[in-house]
């Protein structure tokens, strides 16, 4: 696992800043993620195509592209492709997403922003924070509940907002990948299910337990008499499921469901099992069933 943090002041910079981090060799032992498009980051760039080799023998592709939303905004838009042809425009990949308005982090146009970056050879996970709200995104694969040949391209592309959405918005439309909203056939997420086509989150396709009820999970195991630390949460695993046909699909790498969390804090760390998580809630959210947990070591 790869880790990093810092601050930037644009959202060009933060997508430049997320992309040199993963194409470093140093960060992944000879697995870095490669970039496909363009040649080379530099200060304009502001589109990125980039294939994740997994255990070595694989090709996850997935795109970033910045797009202005009026004068205060921008998105960066998000993309997840099964394969790759430099002779077709970034939203053109072959096996796209191919809804109008895609999955995207919605931002504030030139400002501060704080980021969280994890990831390994099969996916990476970002979290921006602005002010006291957290935006957040998953690209590459899960793990999932079949074996290689049943589901051999596993690909999630997750955001917390669909294209459209102002970075302000405190609706359900506004919501982090792991929570999924529907509304009107848009989605922060996306799955390509073993059919190739593309399933979004929030109805049909949804996550166990952020969209199932009750949420309010107990998740300390110690429940003595002593004020409860970091190190007595208990974590669930983030399932994603489909309602027709009913089944589970997998989970999300690295992502944890952390409830019951009046004690802790976003920006916090638990430690599990040996383990550090990061913790960070959803969007603006404060309740139990908003908060999350990333592998942080």
């Amino acid at each position: 696992m790869a880790i990093t943090s810092g601050t930037v002041n644009s959202v060009a910079e933060l997508l430049q800043a997320v992309t040199r981090f993963l194409i470093t060799a140093g960060n992944f032992s000879g697995n870095e993620w490669q970039l496909m498009r363009p040649a080379a980051i530099d200060n304009s760039t502001r589109e990125v195509i980039l294939k994740g080799v997994g255990d070595g023998k694989d090709e996850i592709y997935v795109g970033m592209q910045i797009k202005d939303q009026g004068p205060d905004q921008q998105n960066i838009l998000l993309n997840g492709f099964a394969g790759y042809d430099a002779n077709l425009e970034w939203y053109e990949q072959p096996g796209s997403i191919y809804r109008d308005c895609l999955p995207c982090i919605p931002l504030a146009k030139d400002v501060n922003m704080d980021y969280w970056l994890t990831a390994n050879s099969s996916r990476f996970t970002l979290t921006v924070q602005m002010s006291n709200q957290y935006e957040s995104a998953y690209l590459g694969f899960m793990k999932p509940i079949a074996i290689e040949r049943q589901y051999p391209y596993p690909l999630v592309v997750g955001g917390s907002a669909y294209d459209g959405i102002v970075w302000s918005n405190h609706g359900n439309v506004h919501s982090a990948y792991y929570s999924p909203c529907l509304s009107g056939g848009y989605s922060a997420l996306c799955i390509r299910r073993p059919d190739g086509v593309w399933e979004y989150g929030g109805d049909n396709l949804t996550t166990w337990p952020n969209n199932t009820s009750p949420v309010d999970t107990f998740t300390i195991y110690n429940k003595g008499e002593i004020e409860p630390t970091p190190e007595d949460h208990m974590l669930y695993p983030i399932m994603l499921y489909e309602k027709s046909p009913t089944g589970m699909l997998g989970e999300l790498d690295g992502i944890y469901w952390i409830g019951n969390r009046a004690d802790l804090a976003a920006k916090d760390n638990v430690i599990y099992n040996g383990v550090t998580y990061k913790v960070f809630n959803n969007i603006y959210g404060r309740a139990d069933d908003a908060y999350h947990v990333v592998e942080w070591k």
